[in-house]
């Protein structure tokens, strides 16, 4: 799996592009924004994408989704507690950027500890809430993505609508940490970490 990472949005978003180097297919993880980029990236390599994966429903990770599932035709997967997010302003937060932005309902929905081959990789779900209800993080061989639920040395926020501070801190040492310390954890902002390393060095979680 070769992994390409786009930072997009007026935030700084991080959006993955997962390739299959054997088939040439791929998933794109979060598509933030910069539409155009994220095509443009997809059409330099020459790569055809089958799915869309959404790790929870914050406008800063889906602003340019419809853009990119038109052009893609691909599947979107998002957590069914998260799904409304995507067609709602306020639940999605776009309302208070000014944006407004709402956006088509997903084609599947994750569920916890699901094993799903897409563009001839393997995935595996893992259901993390607390920065929203319905976060996920995507494992995938060595890496997962994680989203917005652990960053390099911090969390998420849990004090947006819907966020829990005990429920992101059970989620991650119930989900990450079980994992292996050389997983990388990709996360949807800032650079990338790994599971040893939080486990020792992330404030929170000692």
């Amino acid at each position: 799996m070769k992994i390409l990472v786009l930072e997009v949005g007026v935030i700084g978003t991080n959006c993955y592009i997962a390739i299959n180097e054997t088939t040439n297919t791929g998933v794109i993880v979060d598509p933030g924004g910069d539409g155009d980029r994220i095509l443009s990236t997809i059409k330099k390599h020459g790569v055809k994408i089958e799915a869309i994966f959404i790790t929870h429903g914050h406008s800063d990770h889906i602003m340019a989704l419809d853009e990119v599932r038109k052009a893609t035709g691909a599947k979107v997967y998002i957590s069914k507690a998260d799904e409304p997010m995507l067609t709602n302003a306020n639940s999605n937060l776009s309302e208070f950027i000014g944006e407004n932005q709402t956006f088509s309902a997903a084609d599947e929905y994750f569920t916890d500890n699901q094993e799903l081959v897409v563009a001839g990789m393997k995935f595996k779900v893992l259901s993390t809430p607390g920065h929203t209800p319905g976060g996920m993080c995507i494992l995938a061989g060595e890496v997962v993505f994680c989203g917005d639920t652990i960053f390099a040395e911090s969390i998420g926020r849990t004090d947006l609508p819907g966020g829990s501070y005990e429920d992101i801190i059970k989620s991650i040492k119930d989900k990450i940490l079980p994992l292996a310390d050389d997983i990388q954890l990709l996360p949807g902002h800032g650079p990338a970490t790994t599971v040893g390393w939080e486990r020792r060095r992330n404030p929170f979680l000692q």
